[in-house]
């Protein structure tokens, strides 16, 4: 068995084990697709397919639903340019809603309804909400600095809530940058090391033992985190003194 199906939930998490209370390596995010190798029970394992391909590592692997996932397959032309974009039963902002997709999302238009594209039956969503699929923004850090305040969930990377390689995935994604999964590839694969002293920037990534982080400015770092629960911003010499005695000394500055 080897096919291609997509996500049909707004996101759906990738398991490492086929049961539902397994740890969750990552998640798909609507439309997006997932290679199906082999069935166990209610649960499909396989690859996920990212939205950017990523030339430098292998994608991830896990379980996924069955029932969250689709075999239709449309090449997506449209995403969610929002951070969250409700979907609604009729082409009407007063009609009931079916669900709310995040930031990312792909998406296949099957008609357009004056303010609303129709992406299914019974599935409007505003034109507000929606860009070409192959439009991209220009400061990943910008995007970033809108998740500020979303829970910090292990294994995310929608707006509901996400984990530091996450979050620095799916900023990546919006620019149109390559990038993978989890913080030891992403230092593997991102930008060029600084040496020690050179004066740090926005954009830089800075990297521990298992974490990541994306610097505003020349002091300033925005990161999701386990300490605080959720997407924040602080001072990198504060972060570094507090995750010293986690994960230890910093490891790497990598500019893009």
């Amino acid at each position: 068995m080897n096919d291609i199906r997509t996500c049909a939930a707004p996101r759906a998490p990738v398991y490492l084990e086929p049961r539902s209370s397994s740890e969750i390596e990552t998640e798909l995010l609507y439309g997006q697709e997932f290679k199906l190798l082999s069935i166990h029970n209610n649960f499909a394992q396989g690859e996920v397919l990212p939205f950017i391909a990523n030339p430098s590592g292998p994608a991830p692997r896990g379980y996924v639903k069955l029932n969250l996932l689709s075999q239709d397959i449309a090449a997506p032309d449209l995403k969610i340019t929002s951070m969250k974009a409700p979907v609604f039963l009729r082409k009407d902002i007063k009609s009931p809603l079916k669900m709310i997709l995040p930031l990312g999302a792909r998406l296949s238009q099957l008609s357009k309804h004056r303010n609303f594209m129709r992406i299914g039956r019974g599935q409007y969503v505003h034109r507000n909400h929606i860009g070409p699929a192959d439009h991209y923004e220009d400061d990943f850090v910008d995007i970033a600095e809108h998740h500020l305040g979303l829970p910090y969930i292990w294994g995310g990377v929608s707006t509901d809530g996400l984990d530091c390689s996450g979050l620095v995935q799916s900023a990546l994604w919006a620019v149109g940058k390559p990038c993978p999964r989890n913080s030891g590839e992403q230092l593997a694969a991102l930008g060029r090391k600084l040496d020690e002293g050179v004066p740090l920037m926005r954009g830089d990534l800075v990297f521990w033992k298992g974490h990541v982080g994306i610097m505003q400015d020349g002091d300033r770092m925005i990161h999701a985190n386990a300490y605080h629960m959720r997407t924040e911003s602080e001072p990198l010499t504060q972060a570094a003194h507090r995750i010293k005695k986690s994960a230890g000394p910093i490891i790497a500055i990598k500019r893009l």
